[in-house]
């Protein structure tokens, strides 16, 4: 059994000495997997793909594989290829020269709540009026990002104090750009936390 990590070009670097990674080429693609971890899933074993897919981006082109994708061998990895070819060759054309950045916004509870006192007709207000202040702050935060990168994602929050919760698809050369972007937010918005990570390989942008 072997674990799939991503999809690469196959005219690329060799791969660092002692790497327990190969890359197995098919036409202009490869895809580059190594052997599969015994036993559960275990967050060790998935940070342990995290920073083999993080230490690639340095040196080629990925389209990353999520955690836990496997295949019997090297043959059962080419017909992957094989029979997505097209699918696999444009997503990793979309994101070519770029990387992932990941936001979110954490609003105090106070601001993104409804008050727990209120009951009946004003309660659901109350929840409505934090609704639309939650969706403006994402909206305030997120517009601007979302000009300077190739690609967004805004996925769901974990809760009510979280109104926003992005992916940015960002050319390599303006990472920098973005991050001061993010920044001068902050400053105008010192009620909230914008926390900023990255950059990561673009798993968000993976699929079209």
């Amino acid at each position: 059994m072997i674990e799939l990590y991503a999809i690469t070009d196959a005219a690329g670097p060799p791969l660092p000495t002692g790497s327990p990674l190969r890359v197995l080429p098919d036409g202009e693609l490869a895809v580059v997997y190594g052997p599969a971890a015994d036993g559960e899933v275990s967050a060790e074993a998935l940070w342990r793909h995290e920073e083999l897919v993080e230490s690639l981006m340095g040196q080629r082109e990925l389209l990353p594989f999520r955690y836990g994708t496997r295949c019997e061998d090297e043959a059962a990895a080419a017909r992957v290829v094989a029979e997505r070819r097209a699918e696999l060759a444009a997503g990793l054309e979309r994101i070519r020269g770029a990387a992932e950045l990941a936001l979110r916004v954490i609003a105090p509870r106070s601001a993104a709540t409804a008050d727990d006192g209120e009951t009946g007709t004003g309660y659901v207000a109350a929840r409505a009026r934090a609704a639309d202040a939650a969706r403006a702050v994402a909206d305030t935060i997120h517009e601007p990002l979302a000009a300077l990168a190739r690609d967004s994602r805004r996925r769901a929050a974990e809760g009510p104090d979280e109104p926003l919760r992005a992916a940015y698809l960002v050319e390599r050369d303006r990472i920098d750009e973005v991050v001061d972007a993010v920044a001068r937010l902050q400053a105008r918005h010192p009620d909230l936390r914008l926390l900023c990570t990255g950059p990561w390989p673009p798993y968000s942008f993976a699929q079209p």
